[in-house]
């Protein structure tokens, strides 16, 4: 119990006053334990920051995994906006999404390397799953037949980049525009 709550309370302060900003005796008194008691737990700040990046990987391929999984009566368009909608909607107040986004830019110098590779990674991974989606729509003769790793390469970073946004969205807004994106790119693979 007292290891998760150090790694929620930390999450939540790398995500909101950044790596060097945060300290362990801040750590320790979110968590409501005494600095030592950290260290029974980690060997340091450095430690409890990667313990931190690697949940969120395992969560973030969880979610992945579980957004790109549909029964067989979903159409591919309707697939595309479902991953699209819920992914943004899942970025909105998610001290996860915060702090990949974050530490994606601006990472401690020791981990830098490990988190660009680890995002190419599941952005990679993430990009084929849509790919997939993309090849069943053309072997359906839903969309027109492009280059499905470009297309699902666009799809993903146009849902990236409004994603990176949606901090600055009133709820109302959020739909319009999600809806808006949705078609135009759509628009443009439908045959």
């Amino acid at each position: 119990m007292t290891k998760n709550k150090i790694l929620q309370k930390s999450l939540e302060l790398f995500a909101n006053k950044g790596y060097f900003e945060t300290s362990m005796e801040d750590i320790a008194k979110e968590v409501g334990i005494k600095k030592a008691s950290l260290y029974s737990h980690f060997t340091g700040k450095e430690d409890i920051f990667s313990a931190v990046f690697n949940n969120i990987l395992i969560d973030y391929s969880t979610f992945i995994n579980n957004l790109t999984t549909f029964k067989e009566n979903v159409n591919t368009e309707e697939k595309l906006r479902i991953i699209f909608t819920r992914y943004i909607k899942n970025c909105r107040n998610n001290a996860q999404m915060d702090f990949w986004d974050r530490y994606f830019y601006y990472p401690p110098e020791y981990l830098k390397d490990y988190i660009h590779e680890k995002t190419e990674e599941t952005a990679g991974d993430f990009t084929k799953k849509v790919a997939k989606i993309i090849e069943e729509g053309i072997k359906k003769d839903e969309f027109i037949d492009k280059k499905t790793s470009e297309v699902a390469l666009s799809y993903y970073y146009m849902m990236i980049g409004f994603a990176m946004s949606i901090k600055f969205y009133d709820e109302k807004d959020i739909e319009r525009d999600l809806s808006s994106c949705l078609n135009v790119f759509l628009d443009g693979i439908r045959k």
